[in-house]
């Protein structure tokens, strides 16, 4: 059984099914479950659950409201009492969780990677579209548009008990055309909730049952990298960067117990580091070598191949570029992080986690707002992604 709910990602078993009352008659209620899940108050209408047993051999597909007496039909989450969408517990289902300090580009990653899922899906022979009207609305408004559209850094992702908090709901993508119908959901953090973490929190207990937590790591957080390529890359708006990584990943971490989630963790804006060959630095000899894996980028060929042989080659790339990226983590005096990703993996916190460096846009923006007339050159993106779902055993 592969589903589960697209909002706190509880797994959906076969044993039992809650459904809610939708008829209006019903009026919703203070739901100290859901708002402890939810994180921000939440009421909801009537409930009934009904679980198999010696008597009951099958779920139901509707069950009676004993208050107002129609039939109840909008199946919810046991657990976080969200609706699901038709169906949902039918699919195969891959849960994400992205996060990073402020300005470490989550969102930008998040929409280069939607489009470039889309065209590596086709050439896998599948389409990947919208699941619901609240994820085609949310990422055109909030993703896609200002940055393909207005060519524009978008804003920092709100905190989720602010009013207007977009990521409240995940972006749900449905992948036809596979081995089986595959739904991909991102739930996009927020980094300044990330930063005040403290303690385990049951809202963001999500962290520990996602398939995959991509933790982004922004290079240009570190003032040594800043100062070196200072009057190569345009100045960074201190004001928009958050906390350092080493500080926020083990906040993340602190979620985690159950060893489910697998953690990518992700040098983003890897285009900075590419320009300290142009400045003298120590670490400009291993960025400038050509057969480096962090300086190639082979996913659209290895779409085109049959899915063995295309998986057994990412393996391998990924592995080689995963010491690649450690060794880049020593470099930049940043070993730290790789350590407290290692002791969790060790400890069973996590699955286990893999290095990576991407590259959203391709070059750093012109300055704080502005994105550079050459347009978006995405670089590895997919690469997170590809591994959760290979882990998993899910072929795209």
């Amino acid at each position: 059984m592969n589903s589960a709910c697209p909002y706190c990602f509880t797994r959906l078993g076969r044993e039992e099914v809650v459904y809610r009352c939708t008829s209006g008659r019903c009026q919703p209620t203070p739901d100290a479950q859901a708002t402890a899940l939810a994180g921000y108050e939440v009421s909801t209408t009537r409930m009934y659950r009904q679980t198999l047993s010696e008597t009951v051999k099958t779920l139901p597909m509707a069950l009676p409201c004993r208050q107002c007496g129609a039939m109840c039909t909008q199946e919810v989450c046991p657990a976080c009492h969200r609706d699901l969408p038709a169906q949902w517990r039918d699919r195969q289902v891959f849960t994400m969780a992205m996060a990073g300090a402020r300005g470490s580009g989550k969102s930008v990653y998040i929409a280069v990677a939607v489009e470039t899922l889309i065209r590596y899906a086709q050439v896998r022979g599948c389409t990947v579209g919208p699941e619901t009207t609240g994820t085609q609305e949310v990422y055109s408004s909030r993703y896609y548009e200002p940055l393909y559209k207005e060519n524009k850094v978008m804003e920092g992702t709100p905190p989720i008990a602010a009013g207007g908090a977009y990521q409240r709901d995940p972006l749900i993508w449905s992948v036809v055309g596979g081995p089986k119908r595959l739904s991909i959901v991102m739930r996009d953090l927020s980094g300044e909730d990330v930063e005040k973490l403290a303690g385990v929190r049951p809202d963001f207990s999500f962290i520990d049952r996602a398939d995959l937590v991509v933790f982004l790591f922004d290079p240009l957080m570190l003032e040594s990298v800043r100062q070196v390529l200072a009057g190569v890359i345009p100045d960074v708006d201190a004001h928009r960067l958050g906390a350092r990584p080493g500080e926020v990943l083990p906040r993340i971490l602190g979620q985690t117990r159950s060893g489910t989630a697998r953690l990518a963790l992700v040098i983003s804006k890897f285009d900075s580091l590419h320009q300290l060959p142009r400045v003298s630095d120590s670490r400009a000899a291993i960025l400038a070598n050509p057969a480096a894996h962090f300086n190639q980028d082979a996913t659209m060929q290895r779409a085109a191949l049959p899915p063995d042989r295309a998986a057994a080659e990412f393996e391998e790339d990924s592995r080689f570029l995963d010491a690649e990226v450690r060794s880049l983590f020593d470099r930049i005096n940043e070993e730290s992080v790789t350590l407290v990703a290692d002791q969790a993996a060790v400890g069973g916190r996590i699955a286990a986690v893999r290095h990576f460096a991407v590259s959203a846009v391709g070059e750093s923006p012109l300055h704080a707002n502005q994105l550079t007339q050459r347009g978006i050159s995405p670089f590895r993106v997919l690469d997170p992604i590809l591994w959760g779902l290979s882990a998993k055993g899910i072929e795209l």
